[in-house]
């Protein structure tokens, strides 16, 4: 009976003992750069410099393209991050996409799915230049811009045919 005793106990002891030399390791890894990530940090080329490229995490965007409703022949992009906020949005023709700031969200429960309203300032030139409300409800989305001079409105609506969703622009 002694001998099973001491042979459970060598069992247990050596289990936590490995599992913590590896938790150990692990913790070693994440604080440390990798010897590889070094290398290429003391290189001259500075495109190929990399700072502990193990724990960096690239960030994926998701683009989601619109038609006016007005005038079919202009389109308009919006990017999304992984949080669903969107960063910036582009009209067809035009060279540089326009920053969002994002302002605030209305969640409204009723019929078959919630709508979610996203409210967001145009950044133009570093100031407020109009107002973005982003709509989604179901597979539905839809951007209406509101100019900041003359309050003017565009509506766009979601162009399902345009590969939505996508991870690359759709123009």
């Amino acid at each position: 009976m002694k001998f099973k005793n001491i042979l459970s106990l060598l069992l247990i002891v050596s289990t936590v003992t490995i599992s913590c030399k590896d938790n150990q390791q692990k913790q070693e890894e994440t604080n440390n750069p990798s010897q590889k990530s070094i290398e290429k940090e003391n290189t001259k080329d500075s495109t190929i410099v990399e700072k502990n490229n193990a724990s960096k995490k690239t960030e994926t965007f998701e683009y989601v393209c619109f038609t006016n409703n007005d005038d079919k022949s202009k389109r308009i992009w919006v990017e999304f991050s992984k949080n669903g906020k969107a960063n910036q949005i582009k009209y067809e023709g035009q060279n540089e996409p326009i920053l969002l700031e994002h302002t605030k969200e209305d969640y409204v429960e009723g019929g078959v799915h919630p709508t979610i309203k996203n409210y967001y300032n145009e950044i133009y030139d570093g100031k407020i230049n109009g107002q973005y409300i982003l709509t989604h409800s179901g597979v539905w989305d839809y951007v209406k811009y509101i100019r900041g001079k003359d309050g003017k409105e565009f509506n766009y609506t979601i162009d399902h045919d345009a590969d939505p969703y996508s991870s690359k622009p759709c123009f």
